[in-house]
């Protein structure tokens, strides 16, 4: 697990220091680190003299990686105050101080497969996901008979006791429909349907919702982690229904509290109450729960504000321009 991340030198930021929990929230306007914050725990896994470029991010040269705002020399990344990878230039070996942990992180970046009519397979890694989540179907192919009766993860008893199982209890609780993947004869693919509330089965992915077949991939990656690995998700939103985004966030909640380190990027106030609402219903506990807002500063910079969270969803403190549209909105039509 990531308990805190230190961040020097990296694109918008200078100098900070997030205290990660299970559940951990980055939002805030376009452009103010909250990707980055991302990147720079996928620089700690990638190797390479520059750990930006590698299996799970691409994202340039080490010179154009370095805070403009106030003329990095170097990027340092540190996490738990154990292990630091220190960037100097394109050419420099990497520094590395301290002793690497290990960490099993699933990334499921914004820019996930969604909707086709067949998904190609893994043939090096059947078990791998993919960064994009295209994969996904494939792992449910193969592990969607797995027994879960001792699983952790077993939200509803009374639901069936398979991997697939739980992929369709909690996708018909989020979008009302099941899933089947299943291997195409003589071929490289995963043919996969959806089946809606038991009264119409075998629909194609394109003649369902786009969200059904993004909040799909997302759960199955998810379900395929265990207690203390990691899954970081990029606006999981996308497509989906307010009342699906606050029925997913049950699902992250649940996944949480029972040991799984959830990172969140997102711009939905949906998902942000939800979390609020799953604290005051009890699903999961605040201390288990952090909240970061991303602003710029005035050199420049972004800086992580904390938005604390009491026992009762309320949030103790409010900045300007954190999921409060809304409410500017509605001042601005009733003339308030």
């Amino acid at each position: 697990m990531i308990n805190k991340i230190n961040i020097k030198g990296l694109k918008c930021f200078n100098d900070v220091e997030l205290t990660l929990k299970n559940l951990t929230l980055l939002a805030g306007k376009n452009s103010m680190g909250k990707s980055t914050v991302i990147q720079a725990i996928l620089a700690l896994i990638q190797n390479g003299n520059n750990p930006f470029s590698g299996e799970y991010i691409n994202i340039g040269k080490i010179s154009e990686l370095k805070n403009r705002y106030v003329g990095s020399t170097e990027i340092q990344i540190s996490i738990n105050d154990k292990f630091s990878k220190i960037i100097i230039d394109d050419y420099s070996k990497v520094k590395t101080k301290g002793k690497k942990e290990k960490l099993n992180i699933k990334y499921l970046c914004a820019d996930r497969i969604g909707v086709r009519d067949t998904y190609s397979k893994e043939l090096s890694n059947s078990d791998d996901i993919g960064v994009k989540c295209e994969y996904a179907y494939q792992y449910l192919e193969k592990h969607s008979d797995d027994k879960w009766e001792d699983s952790e993860f077993v939200y509803n008893p009374k639901s069936k006791l398979t991997f697939g199982g739980q992929v369709d209890y909690w996708l018909n609780e989020i979008v009302g429909y099941t899933i089947r993947a299943e291997e195409i004869d003589r071929t490289e693919l995963i043919r996969v349907s959806f089946n809606a509330n038991g009264l119409v089965n075998n629909i194609r992915p394109k003649n369902v919702g786009t969200g059904v077949s993004y909040i799909a991939e997302i759960i199955i990656a998810a379900l395929s982690c265990e207690a203390g690995d990691i899954v970081i998700i990029e606006n999981p939103e996308i497509h989906i229904h307010p009342s699906g985004q606050s029925k997913f966030v049950s699902f992250l909640a649940f996944l949480a509290q029972n040991g799984v380190q959830v990172i969140v990027e997102t711009h939905s106030d949906h998902i942000y109450n939800s979390v609020r609402k799953s604290i005051h219903n009890d699903e999961i506990e605040c201390d288990n729960v952090s909240i970061y807002f991303f602003e710029q500063i005035s050199d420049g910079t972004s800086r992580p504000f904390l938005i604390p969270i009491n026992e009762d969803g309320k949030a103790e403190q409010q900045r300007e321009g954190f999921f409060d549209q809304t409410k500017k909105d509605l001042e601005e039509i009733l003339g308030w």
